[in-house]
């Protein structure tokens, strides 16, 4: 074997083509496929809300104290703020509209993996973040349908059991089905709008109307028991919240979401007298269900090119490349002045008569 110029070149582009692969798969690859500094993603929801009218906790009693089916909007947007290492904070704000009133829009901020998406301790120096548990807004990579993840609920500020339930398509690309149930206590009424307490006095003027709101045994108990209340009637809530995720089957990310969300109000001290507050119900609309998958689908491809396609190629390529350099190497090693000579042929002789 002999090593020529071209021979060398052609090995040398070979090898790199080799470590380029090796380059893309095992460090450029981690690298996108983690959660980015200028993440950003955003869904819509609409449905109905059904129950006390929030404008009559806003001094404005039109349109009448219960309402019923009246059409509801919501908007839940995530964005990276900032990343230390493999942690990123995440800025989660929610905007609400119930009947066409808007309703306060509560931030708050999580640390979570950026490979994972779990929670995680927040990073040094880092003084706006929410502690938290388990999945805030997306599940990991290939999802497990075996596996039962917890789910963070801000509104109870608690992690929830989220379980696989079916397998179905959304926009085209596949889905599994998650199911949760976050039932609680209120941790933080008012960023939701909910009064923390409420003069007697409007109690007492609304009760009559509370008739088609309340069960009788309740509606009795509250007309019973308003004599002893105090003048300023302090409130706390329990909400229940069921909700089904579809997640893509690839990605994680959430395609669609369907929930319902009950709120329940405890009056002061009268800790059996629960009187229900709301019915929310939600669904991810169709155009921000299509909107997501595209770019899902966008994001999966381009994982497949960086982290398959790509790697696969160039190594594929890095190895014609190496042998073409050694079948060059031992053709010009046949060739050189010295070198293996090819073995005479056998001639075939006639015999000579004798």
């Amino acid at each position: 074997m002999r090593l020529t110029r071209t021979s060398v070149i052609v090995a040398v582009i070979g090898v790199v083509l080799l470590v380029a692969a090796a380059v893309v798969r095992f460090v450029v690859l981690p690298s996108v496929n983690k959660l980015g500094s200028d993440f950003s993603t955003s869904q819509s929801y609409q449905g109905t809300y059904s129950g006390l009218n929030p404008a009559v906790l806003a001094g404005n009693p039109s349109g009448g104290v219960l309402v019923r089916n009246i059409p509801a909007a919501a908007t839940r947007k995530y964005a990276v703020t900032s990343t230390d290492g493999d942690t990123a904070v995440v800025a989660q704000t929610v905007t609400r509209a119930i009947g066409g009133q808007d309703q306060p829009t509560p931030t708050a901020h999580y640390a979570i993996d950026r490979v994972d998406f779990g929670s995680v301790p927040a990073p040094s120096g880092a003084t706006d973040v929410v502690p938290s548990k388990g999945l805030i807004f997306t599940l990991p990579q290939h999802p497990s349908t075996s596996t039962t993840y917890q789910l963070w609920d801000p509104t109870t500020a608690a992690a929830y059991p989220l379980k696989y339930v079916s397998t179905s398509t959304v926009a085209g690309r596949t889905t599994y089905d998650y199911r949760t149930t976050a039932s609680g206590k209120i941790a933080d009424p008012a960023s939701l709008g909910l009064p923390v307490s409420l003069p007697k006095a409007q109690l007492t003027a609304l009760a009559p109307s509370l008739a088609g709101l309340l069960p009788p045994a309740v509606l009795t108990q509250l007309s019973s028991v308003l004599a002893k209340l105090p003048a300023s009637i302090p409130l706390s809530y329990t909400s229940t919240t069921t909700a089904t995720i579809s997640a893509d089957a690839t990605l994680g990310s959430p395609l669609k979401t369907a929930s319902t969300q009950e709120v329940t109000a405890q009056l002061g001290p009268i800790a059996a007298l629960a009187v229900p507050f709301s019915t929310l119900k939600l669904t991810t609309t169709a155009a921000s269900s299509k909107a997501t998958a595209d770019d899902t689908a966008g994001t999966v491809s381009q994982l497949n090119l960086v982290g398959t396609v790509l790697p696969i190629a160039l190594a594929v390529l890095g190895i014609v490349l190496v042998v073409v350099a050694l079948l060059l190497a031992r053709r010009a090693a046949a060739r050189q002045p010295g070198g293996p000579s090819p073995a005479p042929q056998q001639g075939t002789s006639t015999p000579t008569p004798v």
